[in-house]
């Protein structure tokens, strides 16, 4: 996530167009968001009301940040009318008024899927090593009772795999895709299953 706010190389830029291009991180999350729409959608494109993207934003920040309409609509603004990037197509919505409709240009849906494969791997891994450096704060119980609720958070995590691995088949590929991430998951959960026997063999035995 460090490279946001820098400027992102692209490759094979259509003739005329850029070759590097600037995202804010509230910029790169808004076109995540839309793609993540697409992709649930079975790769079709769906498009995504401000004030659903508000509502969604801030249940991605969890209560850290507060998405605004003063703050996301200029961003649609600037994504649409500078760089082209999503396009708002103006339609009645179910709180009656007519309202704009956004979702991602050919474009923006070529660079958001460059800059997800680009840096997924960097991203896990930094998520990884910044759980690891929370968790001494979790089992040192420095927080008293809270330490408590903090681990639950931790341990939802392998639980979150599992939903994320059995999320809707849309089509061939998703299923093989599928069986391979419950293969993979299993594994993985096996092994933490081996080290927790350990573990408590190990508490048990002092």
């Amino acid at each position: 996530m460090f490279w946001l706010g820098k400027s992102i190389p692209l490759k094979n830029p259509k003739k005329g167009k850029k070759n590097k291009i600037n995202l804010s991180p509230i910029e790169f999350l808004i076109m995540a968001q839309l793609r993540y729409r697409e992709i649930r959608n079975g790769g079709e494109p769906i498009g995504q009301y401000g004030y659903e993207m508000i509502k969604d934003l801030d249940h991605l920040f969890a209560g850290s940040w507060e998405a605004k309409s003063g703050t996301i609509y200029p961003i649609l603004s600037k994504l649409e009318t500078n760089k082209q990037l999503i396009e708002g197509e103006r339609k009645k919505s179910p709180l009656g008024p007519v309202k704009k409709v956004y979702s991602l240009t050919e474009e923006g849906r070529r660079i958001i899927d460059q800059i997800l494969s680009n840096s997924l791997e960097m991203d896990m891994e930094f998520i990884q090593r910044y759980l690891e450096l929370m968790s001494i704060f979790v089992a040192s119980g420095e927080f008293g009772d809270e330490s408590d609720q903090f681990l639950q958070k931790f341990l939802n995590f392998p639980g979150r795999s599992v939903e994320i691995a059995m999320e809707k088949v849309v089509t061939d590929y998703d299923k093989e895709y599928q069986e391979r991430k419950l293969k993979i998951l299993k594994k993985g959960l096996n092994q933490v299953l081996r080290q927790l026997d350990e573990a408590i063999a190990n508490v048990t035995k002092d």
